[in-house]
């Protein structure tokens, strides 16, 4: 897990470690924090506190989805160079990407994690949080957004149990399922984890041959 730091350590999207110089994120993140003075976060539990497993970076390079539209949040994707290799270790390890051409079949059950903030509050939870939440499907969530989400979208919720989900600072982070980084935190509701309004994630599967040109090419 990636947390990506403002110059002053304050914590503002997270993001995915798929190569020791790459890291995964949501394209809005950029209109959070500058992802060109950003400080990429490695191997922290808790932020506030000092860490021998903690490993701090610089980027070299952002590269936004030329398709990312901030009004839809479509192609909501970003990849950032490190100015350094990770040291891939037991706290910092690589997350492999989805099979291509594959989906997450609905009810699938996955994790998504982060230090945002915890049912709405402004106060951020600086441990690492995480929770599980179940794939919806696509047609039925779409109904709910109101024709907002396509094919290169996932959405999670988890209907009869208490709010679950992401919020506020989690945006750019990793939905895990079956161990590999499906979707990448993009938007939600009104209110946090809110199983009316499931939660939507960039689908990886659908930018693979993006995410694979991009690091060869830079």
């Amino acid at each position: 897990m990636v947390s990506l730091q403002t110059p002053f350590q304050s914590h503002f999207c997270g993001g995915t470690l798929i190569h020791p110089k790459w890291v995964l994120t949501a394209a809005h993140c950029q209109e959070v924090g500058s992802l060109d003075v950003t400080r990429v976060v490695l191997g922290a539990h808790r932020l506030h506190l000092p860490d021998r497993s903690v490993q701090v970076f610089s980027t070299l390079k952002s590269v936004q989805h030329p398709e990312y539209n901030p009004q839809t949040f479509q192609s909501d994707i970003l990849l950032l160079k490190l100015n350094g290799s990770a040291k891939i270790n037991p706290a910092v390890r690589t997350l492999p990407l989805p099979v291509p051409n594959t989906d997450v079949i609905p009810g699938t059950s996955c994790s998504v994690a982060g230090w945002g903030s915890t049912f709405n509050a402004r106060s951020k939870f600086f441990p690492l949080m995480e929770t599980d939440v179940d794939i919806v499907n696509r047609k039925d969530c779409n109904i709910t957004w109101l024709g907002g989400i396509s094919e290169s979208m996932l959405c999670t919720a988890t209907p009869g149990a208490p709010f679950k989900g992401f919020c506020d600072g989690d945006s750019g982070g990793p939905l895990v399922c079956r161990g590999r980084v499906e979707g990448v935190v993009s938007f939600s509701g009104q209110y946090c984890g809110d199983p009316r309004t499931p939660d939507v994630y960039t689908r990886v599967t659908s930018f693979l041959d993006w995410i694979q040109k991009t690091i060869s090419t830079f």
